[in-house]
Order: C-alpha cells, then structure tokens, then sequence
C-alpha cells in the first residue's frame, strides 16, 4: 500500500472523513484533502494526520508479524 492508500483505509475504519478530520485539526477541509493527495507526503504531516485518528508511526524489524489493522506502506 502507497501513503494515500493507508490513510483512506484507516479513514474508513474510523469512520472519520475529510472534512471531520480537518475540524479535529483546527483547518479547511482543502488542505486535509491536497495532504492526504500529495504523493510525497513528509513524516511530520503524516504524523500530524494519523494523531488525529488515533494511530501512530512505528519502525519495527520485518521479522515482525504485522497484525489485524496495521498497514505498511511501500
């Protein structure tokens, strides 16, 4: 799964769309919409976006088995 891909994904499980996701963050509904676009998404942005639906970054060895709602994104 690519950035975008993931972040849709959890969008849906939370049940959060774009617009709800930009009132948590205090902006537009524009700027949330051209973040979860962008194809080169930075680390801090993407962690600012998945705060706000509860989730989290985690670097971890790829022996690791990955569980029931966690994504990688390649």
């Amino acid at each position: 799964m690519n950035t975008k891909e993931c972040l849709k994904a959890i969008m849906e499980i939370k049940g959060v769309g774009t617009n709800k996701l930009a009132d948590r963050m205090g902006k537009p509904p524009r700027f949330v919409s051209d973040r979860i676009r962008s194809n080169n998404i930075g680390i801090a942005h993407l962690n600012e976006l998945l705060r706000m639906l509860d989730y989290k970054i985690v670097l971890m060895p790829r022996d690791v088995r990955e569980q029931e709602e966690w994504f990688r994104i390649e």
